[in-house]
């Protein structure tokens, strides 16, 4: 049996008293710990390992389907392309989009997914300002994260820190749907709490639809405690959570 197991379950025999088996305690903390280090090591070198089985190797200077990256790599599953990761070498227009030179994802059947806007442009009703982060969904809606506080249909929603931020999200008409907010706020007389662990949202008539309660709320003759994630229909009655 390997030595360590004893090193971490020995300790249950010894004398605390003695400190001859002090400096024990602290010899087997001590491996324990270098025991640790060693599985923790193990584990991130396993998973950086797994990161990258799923993908090709990078290809340099590319030019593809008139569009030239400085890299670009394939996801893979069963020798079947799933995705497509690419970096841009300049500004370039994708199916009408402008995408900047920056990291852009597409589908396996090459539909564009994830880019940086170079300016800004109108996508299902709604103008994105420059430098905004567009993810589409499979249902064509549209998942954004803005570059800074954004003014967005009255609400002003918080962004920032890549196309992995703090993310808005739209309705496929345009309307706003989730986000998050630079403070509490008022919305159909209800105290919505936001901060980076409480969004906000709305039904796709502009009523809210779900946020988490900034203060006590008395509601429909139910009384509802500050910190309750509350869930309202389309005409504004509480309803169980989906």
């Amino acid at each position: 049996m390997n030595l360590s197991y004893f090193y971490l379950f020995g300790i249950l025999n010894i004398n605390l008293h003695d400190p001859q088996e002090e400096l024990k305690v602290k010899s087997i903390r001590l491996k324990a710990t270098q025991l640790a280090q060693i599985c923790l090591g193990t584990f991130i070198l396993v998973t950086l390992c797994s990161c990258n089985r799923g993908y090709s190797a990078w290809e340099k200077n590319k030019l593809i389907n008139g569009i030239e990256f400085e890299k670009i790599r394939y996801g893979l599953k069963d020798n079947d392309t799933t995705a497509i990761i690419g970096y841009l070498k300049a500004n370039t227009i994708i199916e009408q989009y402008p995408c900047a030179a920056d990291w852009v994802h597409f589908t396996k059947d090459w539909k564009l997914k994830l880019f940086r806007l170079c300016n800004k442009t109108t996508i299902n009703n709604f103008e994105y300002c420059k430098n905004s982060w567009i993810r589409f969904t499979q249902e064509g809606s549209v998942i954004c994260v803005f570059p800074e506080k954004t003014l967005v249909q009255g609400f002003k929603c918080i962004g920032g820190g890549g196309p992995s931020g703090i993310s808005t999200s739209f309705y496929k008409s345009g309307r706003l749907n989730y986000f998050y907010s630079d403070g509490d706020i008022l919305v159909d007389n209800i105290l919505c709490k936001s901060d980076l662990f409480n969004n906000i949202g709305l039904h796709e008539n502009g009523k809210l639809k779900e946020c988490t309660l900034a203060q006590d709320k008395r509601i429909n003759s139910i009384n509802y405690k500050k910190g309750t994630r509350i869930f309202f229909d389309e005409a504004g009655m509480v309803k169980n959570m989906p």
